[in-house]
């Protein structure tokens, strides 16, 4: 069998409907979307922590520093509730994805393409 073939089959043997009512699949899918959101922005959250904490001590050409220390202590501080926040999001995405598969929903596996 060809491959265009095989893969029209392979759809064809995945249920066409989920057995979830459209209301808790509504639900479902929305809790995904946003927790995959709010992964991305605490990635972003913890990226520029880090990269504050690391330049602590760099100055501009005229002597002053980069940061202040206030600011790299408030990004020391930040970090760790966001790193929680994250892994809460992460954990989040997986339960999310163990019911929509589960249910027959299908989902992004990555942020590049749409796939089962």
């Amino acid at each position: 069998m060809n491959t265009a073939n095989h893969a029209a089959f392979a759809d064809l043997s995945r249920p066409l409907l989920s057995p979830l009512p459209l209301e808790q699949r509504e639900r479902l899918t929305g809790a995904w979307r946003m927790a995959s959101q709010d992964i991305a922005e605490d990635i972003r959250f913890i990226r520029q922590y880090l990269k504050v904490i690391a330049e602590k001590d760099e100055r501009l050409s005229t002597g002053t520093l980069v940061h202040s220390r206030a600011y790299v202590e408030a990004c020391a501080g930040w970090l760790p509730q966001t790193v929680a926040r994250y892994l809460r999001n992460l954990r989040a995405v997986a339960e999310c994805e163990l019911a929509m598969t589960a249910a027959s929903i299908r989902f992004a596996l990555s942020s590049d393409a749409w796939e089962a």
